[in-house]
């Protein structure tokens, strides 16, 4: 094994670095900032959610994806943040395309504000008798791809093991067989079928529950889930209650 192949191997073996992201319980000066996220997640929905009401209710627990660096991170595959006082690098033209992005990115997310926490995601679960039920996952287009979807959903199994809820529920768009598999991987199984559960265009939504969490057997499964996505995307910091 020559030089090259040993920073290969000691690479490929590294621990993977931390990414800058905590996922952490809705707070009021999230209410902005979820709306935004949920109408570029879910463009079709109506009425919206009420993130204040849900915020306020007693069944219902929110928790957002909030991004913890205020500059361009050095994680090449994290979006930059469009912030204003960034000075523009790669010549004139890819510094007006870039202001022209970061502008049109503003006017879509006018809740964000240079400095604050950019909340990228939200996971939203109602507690139910002794079921977490999972109302919403979203997460902004820019940072689909990223495993963030699977960190929120991991974020919510836990709560809902901390809450000692007996399963975890959830309804999925019979046509969304990417978020099937997902759910599938976290040994959710398909218990019915909702007759045109969606409004917008009628469509059935499958009814998919894990079995008992609190079994061994599915935290042990859960740890090597957890595992298998830090090994790949990095760990991210989770505080869930």
């Amino acid at each position: 094994m020559d030089a090259s192949d040993t920073v290969s191997a000691a690479r490929r073996h590294s621990p993977p670095r931390a990414r800058p992201f905590v996922v952490r319980s809705l707070e009021e000066r999230d209410l902005g900032q979820a709306a935004e996220v949920e109408k570029d997640a879910f463009p079709t929905l109506f009425p919206p959610t009420s993130f204040r009401r849900e915020l306020r209710s007693r069944i219902a627990r929110y928790l957002v994806l909030a991004r913890t660096d205020h500059a361009d991170s050095a994680d090449p595959s994290l979006p930059p943040l469009p912030n204003s006082g960034e000075r523009a690098r790669g010549g004139p033209l890819f510094g007006r395309l870039m202001n022209g992005a970061r502008q049109v990115w503003r006017n879509r997310n006018p809740s964000w504000k240079p400095g604050d926490e950019l909340i990228a995601g939200f996971v939203g679960l109602w507690y139910v008798v002794d079921e977490a039920h999972v109302v919403a996952i979203g997460v902004r287009s820019e940072y689909r791809g990223l495993g963030l979807g699977e960190l929120l959903l991991i974020a919510a199994i836990e709560q809902a093991m901390a809450m000692e809820s007996r399963a975890v529920t959830l309804e999925v768009r019979v046509s969304n067989h990417v978020a099937q598999n997902l759910y599938r991987k976290y040994e959710f199984t398909e218990r019915g079928r909702r007759k045109g559960y969606y409004t917008d265009n009628r469509e059935d939504a499958l009814i998919m529950t894990t079995k008992p969490i609190g079994d061994a057997g599915y935290r042990e499964r859960l740890n090597e889930l957890i595992a298998q996505h830090e090994d790949r995307w990095g760990p991210s910091e989770r505080r869930t209650l």
